[in-house]
């Protein structure tokens, strides 16, 4: 593998593992589960603050309630008297009582229904954040057992490509050495033919021969 090309793989690996680390599902169900979870605080909030208010417009109730009762009284208290112009003020200030009081009783039925309602959604949202808690944890015993399964098997193709690489070196280092042996065979046989006789001589050789 050239230079170039074992950069390019390194790179591409660098790249391929930070892709993994953007794409991790186990952060976004854990980003998921804090999403839900905030949701149930800010039901939970409301549901303290409605009730808050109910308890507010509870006590405000029973002071017109009150008042209600009070002026009664005075009515009838003034109409025994034969004050009727007494009596008059008392009625009247009981319409106002009264009317008072129907306003709270109406905003209180309200938000008693928004108590409900937020009760019901606050159950629905833990019930919620339970079986998500379960499936995440599920999904991400399933994602780690993957990617163990994963880097095995790459693990294991790597290996076999490390054998593979190592066998065609083999291969090369066998071809060469028979190629050597080869041309050693080819230089003793020339050698036990005389062929390389004069080749091999001394230069001396000739001139005794003359």
């Amino acid at each position: 593998m050239s230079f170039f090309a074992r950069l390019k793989a390194i790179f591409g690996a660098k790249a391929n593992q930070a892709l993994d680390q953007i794409e991790d599902p186990r952060a976004s169900l854990d980003y998921s589960l804090t999403r839900l979870q905030a949701s149930l605080r800010q039901i939970s909030d409301s549901l303290v603050e409605v009730s808050t208010a109910r308890h507010t417009l509870e006590a405000q109730r029973g002071q017109a309630q009150k008042a209600v009762d009070q002026t009664e009284e005075q009515a009838r208290q003034a109409v025994s008297l034969n004050r009727e112009d007494l009596a008059t003020r008392a009625l009247e200030r009981k319409a106002a009582a009264q009317e008072r009081l129907n306003s709270l009783n109406s905003n209180i039925a309200s938000l008693d229904a928004q108590v409900e309602s937020l009760k019901t959604s606050q159950a629905n949202m833990r019930q919620k954040i339970e079986l998500f808690q379960a499936k995440k944890e599920e999904l991400k015993a399933l994602y780690d057992s993957s990617r163990a399964q994963l880097q095995v098997k790459e693990a294991a193709s790597g290996i076999s490509k490390d054998l593979a690489d190592a066998g065609h070196t083999i291969q090369r280092a066998e071809a060469r050495i028979q190629s050597m042996q080869a041309r050693v065979e080819a230089i003793d046989n020339l050698i036990a033919t005389g062929a390389l006789d004069d080749v091999l001589a001394p230069e001396g050789d000739d001139i005794d021969r003359e």
